[in-house]
């Protein structure tokens, strides 16, 4: 699978047994529908596995705005710009399978807020 944002192929990472797949540039992850209730049950420290590291490439937006689509990695779907609330985090659902894109930039901040409370906020939405 190649990253959405066009950072090239997606890598592995590891979450105990759970293989997820991730942009070594950008930090984003890509969640399929049946590995976010195998998410979910993690707790916070294994979560922080992953969170990027070093440097972040930010997407790229050549109008100044985020982008409201990008191509789904998995399927010939389309990723559609999403935004849950209170916590105004952006992450892109797709149409197709299902899936989920979120950006690295997003999953660094939300890294400054409680995470148990965050991701499992976050990935409870998510599901709904």
């Amino acid at each position: 699978m190649d990253c959405p944002r066009g950072h090239g192929s997606l890598g592995e990472a590891k979450l105990d047994e759970l293989v997820l797949d991730r942009c070594v540039t950008c930090g984003g992850i890509w969640l399929d529908f049946a590995q976010l209730e195998r998410v979910l049950s993690r707790d916070a420290r294994t979560l922080q596995k992953l969170m990027p590291h070093g440097p972040s490439a930010k997407p790229e937006d050549p109008e100044g705005e985020d982008q409201r689509t990008i191509p789904c990695p998995r399927c010939t779907g389309t990723l559609l710009r999403m935004r849950l609330m209170p916590e105004m985090l952006h992450y892109y659902s797709c149409v197709t399978c299902y899936g989920r894109w979120l950006d690295g930039e997003e999953l660094r901040r939300i890294v400054g807020q409680p995470l148990t409370a965050k991701f499992e906020s976050l990935f409870r939405q998510l599901l709904d």
